[in-house]
């Protein structure tokens, strides 16, 4: 696809899970699709670090890691998104003690537009690196992504309503509470909706209603969008 391009003078864009609205990744050239690339390569428990190719999904990732005792430290709102995809847009969680997605990961290798292959890290191609773990696509195509997990654990979830004001005074202090703190505003109004999660020895359990959630909160609420 490379060599073609070049023949062409035509550029290249990588797509990812295609979740992001934005449209960076459209081109009137040549766009690369990961999906296929989607293997898991090395797992090293002792050092707790998995080696994938780009393409994977993270909804096909942690189940894996799951496997071998291994969790991500940090996950965005979905899970339907591509290793390379998720750091290359700077996807974050929440939790003042933790960084984005892309401080995960440890190292990486990159395909350049004259097809070489670099191997980066923290002590090969070092400003490459730094680089190239938040790419947004245009740096080259990402091929595999050796990212640092953390011991399997749980969360549980408090959350309860505030309101925006309440928030933004008390922000410093609810950073302090909770590991994974967050709130969800809704525009125009004052309501917020504060979430808390922490580590728990907890076996898992859910409060969470098929009903209400999907049946409701999620067909009848796509249906009602498509009318």
């Amino acid at each position: 696809v490379l060599a073609l391009a070049r023949q062409q003078n035509k550029r290249v864009k990588v797509v990812g899970g295609g979740h992001s609205p934005s449209d960076i990744a459209c081109t009137d050239g040549f766009m690369i699709h990961m999906g296929k690339m989607n293997r898991i390569l090395q797992v090293d428990t002792e050092k707790k670090q998995v080696t994938v190719e780009a393409g994977i999904l993270l909804a096909d990732l942690n189940p894996q890691l799951d496997k071998h005792g291994l969790a991500l430290s940090n996950l965005g709102a979905v899970s339907d998104v591509t290793a390379a995809g998720v750091i290359g847009s700077g996807t974050h969680n929440t939790g003042i003690k933790h960084g984005i997605l892309a401080t995960q990961v440890v190292a990486l290798t990159l395909l350049t537009a004259d097809s070489t292959i670099l191997e980066c890290s923290e002590s090969h191609n070092a400003r490459v690196f730094q680089a190239v773990r938040v790419h947004l696509g245009c740096l080259g195509v990402i091929l595999t992504i050796t990212l640092q997990c953390v011991p399997q654990f749980h969360l549980q979830e408090t959350s309860f309503p505030s309101t925006l004001r309440e928030v933004l005074d008390n922000l410093d202090s609810h950073l302090k509470k909770s590991e994974y703190f967050r709130f969800l505003w809704f525009p125009h109004s004052e309501n917020v909706s504060v979430i808390y999660q922490d580590h728990t020895n907890k076996p898992p359990s859910s409060s969470s209603n098929w009903f209400w959630d999907y049946a409701i909160g999620f067909y009848l609420l796509e249906f009602l969008l498509w009318i």
